[in-house]
């Protein structure tokens, strides 16, 4: 451990490398910092398993140093190893494709990195994404200054900024600097948009729709046909797409820069004539523009603009409510002066591990979310019963015990007026049953139990058991997997046991 990242340190760094997972969409991230060595430390990181060989140093010779070396000053990404001679082989190795970097500096130094991988469901990373991890990226340097880790460290010289070279290679995906970057337009948006789009083509009066997102330096659109478009009428359409983000002052990239996948849609083969395009998002680091093409004196255009514009808006905003509630989440676990970092961070990793599960049932999205706020509040309770002391005792008198059981129902009355969809007071409440029956504290049994409950049960003992920051001395991840196969059917629902196995080693 590098001198003076203590135990409470740590915690801090690893609650603000998750927002790479929860904001950034991916599924790995690591923080290295500079340490006296010339050289980068492993400090925390979410994600990474053995068989990811995650390097504990990185030093000179590996290809992660010499990229860092070429984008010391903005998050960079790759998202096709083929496109690296270098860094490619690393990433194979690793059995990952795409990488995002966030450098981490303080005045003139760079102190460390973010290693980011792989993004959720095969998404690539996007200039977006970029942008909002310079925010988080800013987040980690603040503290490490709070922290004073380099303060009268010197920096070693091979790393010092200005002996690094100075402009990236022109085909570096380096997001373009912003003063004040916005939030990031989530990749999930722009995918329910085309997947509106989508179901709309089809419509009688519809002969194509398409949806294009730029950053300004590239455009992509996917387009949805009846039948098949020559390269005219694509023009047309990007024209049309182009004159509409123009009056905007969207910045657009040459035609050149334009990519398109196309789709059958499996609507009436119509000759399109008539182009109705609305910009539905034009804020940066990126715009999505949409476009219906009908026969001459359709009725539908109008009609399908202004439904797909309403769509968007409402997934835009609800992304947001989405994020604040998580915030609000993490208040009412801490709501005073009074810290409970243990708490917070076991809540943290159940909620991240439990969340993982979700995804991979392919869960409907409020769903997820349920699971996700569900996970971190499920000890909310503990709050209002002697946390301080209950929490970390490893021989609990039988009073204690019976104080313990109790944090489901009192967790389930704090949260039982916010109205968070799905009942998250209910998912709260039986978060210790058990599939045979015999947990607390209604006592309900197998799909009694709400599936939220359920996964949320796994994924505690699961970070029970192997958490250093436990109770209890931690066991290696395949000792503790091994254990809780033992109990499918009778603490665990024996369907979801294997999805924690396949979730905890990925």
């Amino acid at each position: 451990m590098l001198p003076g990242v203590g135990p409470d340190a740590e915690r801090g760094l690893k609650e603000l490398l998750y927002r790479c997972l929860e904001e950034l969409g991916a599924t790995k991230a690591a923080l290295y910092l500079a340490s006296s060595q010339s050289s980068f430390e492993l400090v925390v990181q979410y994600g990474f398993g053995k068989r990811d060989a995650i390097a504990a140093e990185i030093k000179t010779g590996n290809p992660l140093w010499d990229w860092l070396r070429r984008h010391r000053t903005q998050p960079a990404f790759l998202n096709d190893a083929s496109d690296d001679r270098t860094l490619g082989p690393l990433l194979e190795s690793a059995g990952t494709a795409r990488l995002l970097t966030i450098p981490l500096t303080l005045g003139d130094r760079l102190i460390g990195l973010v290693d980011v991988r792989d993004k959720a469901r095969r998404a690539h990373f996007t200039h977006a994404d970029a942008t909002a991890a310079r925010t988080i990226g800013k987040a980690l340097e603040d503290l490490v200054g709070t922290i004073g880790i380099y303060g009268p460290v010197p920096e070693p010289a091979t790393l010092e900024v200005a002996a690094m070279p100075t402009p990236p290679p022109a085909t570096a995906a380096v997001a373009p600097p912003a003063e004040a970057p916005p939030p990031a337009l989530h990749t999930s948006i722009v995918e329910s948009v085309a997947q509106v789009a989508r179901t709309v083509s089809p419509l009688p009066g519809v002969t194509a729709t398409a949806v294009t997102v730029t950053d300004g330096s590239t455009a992509r659109a996917l387009l949805l046909r009846a039948m098949p478009l020559d390269k005219e009428q694509r023009d047309a359409i990007a024209a049309h797409q182009v004159r509409h983000l123009e009056e905007l002052g969207v910045r657009v990239p040459p035609p050149q820069r334009w990519g398109w996948a196309e789709e059958a849609s499996g609507g009436a083969e119509k000759r399109g004539e008539e182009i109705f395009s609305a910009v539905l998002h034009a804020a940066p680091p990126v715009s999505v523009v949409f476009s219906v093409i009908t026969p001459s004196g359709g009725a539908a255009g109008r009609a399908v603009l202004a439904l797909v514009q309403r769509h968007f808006d409402l997934t835009y905003a609800l992304r947001g409510y989405r994020r604040a509630a998580r915030n609000l989440a993490r208040l009412l676990l801490e709501p005073g002066e009074a810290g409970f970092p243990h708490l917070r961070q076991h809540s943290q990793s159940v909620s991240e591990l439990a969340q993982r599960m979700a995804a991979s049932l392919k869960l409907h999205e409020e769903e997820e979310e349920l699971v996700t706020v569900g996970g971190y509040l499920h000890d909310v309770g503990m709050r209002e019963l002697d946390y301080a002391r209950l929490y970390r005792l490893e021989q609990p008198a039988e009073a204690d015990k019976r104080t313990y059981r109790r944090h489901p129902v009192v967790g389930a009355r704090i949260v039982e007026t916010a109205e968070f969809p799905g009942n998250l007071a209910a998912t709260i409440r039986h978060h210790h049953e058990r599939w045979d029956g015999n947990g607390y504290p209604d006592r309900l049994a197998g799909r009694q139990i709400p599936l939220a409950s359920r996964i949320i049960h796994l994924a505690e003992v699961y970070d029970v058991l192997t958490s250093p920051a436990s109770y209890r001395r931690p066991l290696g991840r395949e000792v503790a997997l091994e254990l809780i196969r033992r109990e499918a059917g009778r603490q665990f629902d024996p369907e979801l046991v294997p999805l924690l196995q396949e979730v905890a080693r990925a």
